[in-house]
């Protein structure tokens, strides 16, 4: 039981949760469900404030899917590479193609290397350009991951009063439905960034 954690709503204490608790016991129970145990792993529904909510395993399984933590989103499925970095290994690579060239084709070797200083002159060119892109694309990742990590730092700090189905932050009087808890997080996002 949790006695010094409140509910901002009733002022009660009894019925309350710590988010992430019943979460991860939501997560032990559809586990063992997809594994046909009937006894959540580890002891789940056993964790610290859950079984006094008196929720069957049903009942926890929903919930743990509403309080669910807010997504990291989607990070590039590679990361980008300083412009600098990608001719500089092209460079590396290009003589065995123009000794290729040489060999092989010596009628070609004059256009291809005016292709080529073509290309490094465009690449000087647009230069500044190019690397000013990739450096706000790094700038963007790293605020998108310094946003998703806030929220999920706040996500951790949450409470759950079962008695009025509300989520809340202790030390707070501000509260909303459990539904409505992502947008608490998103609120409490930009009021830090003010």
């Amino acid at each position: 039981m949790n006695k010094t954690i409140l509910c901002p709503a009733c002022g009660q204490s009894d019925q309350v949760a710590k988010v992430s608790s019943l979460y991860i016991s939501g997560i032990g129970l559809d586990r063992s469900a997809r594994k046909g145990n009937l006894k959540p792993e580890g002891d789940a529904a056993s964790a610290p404030g859950v079984e006094m909510l008196g929720l069957s395993a049903t009942e926890l399984r929903l919930l743990s899917r509403r309080l669910k933590p807010p997504s990291a989103g989607k990070g590039a499925p590679f990361r980008a590479l300083h412009p600098d970095l990608v001719v500089l290994t092209f460079s590396l690579i290009l003589p065995v193609f123009i000794y290729g060239i040489y060999t092989s084709q010596k009628g070609n070797l004059v256009p291809a290397l005016i292709l080529l200083a073509a290309f490094y002159g465009v690449y000087l060119w647009k230069r500044k350009a190019m690397v000013a892109r990739y450096e706000s694309q790094l700038e963007a990742s790293r605020v998108a991951k310094r946003r998703a990590e806030q929220r999920i730092s706040r996500w951790m700090k949450l409470y759950y009063c079962a008695r009025e189905d509300i989520v809340f932050q202790p030390g707070t009087a501000k509260y909303v439905p459990a539904d409505q808890m992502p947008g608490l997080l998103t609120w409490q996002a930009t009021e830090t960034e003010m």
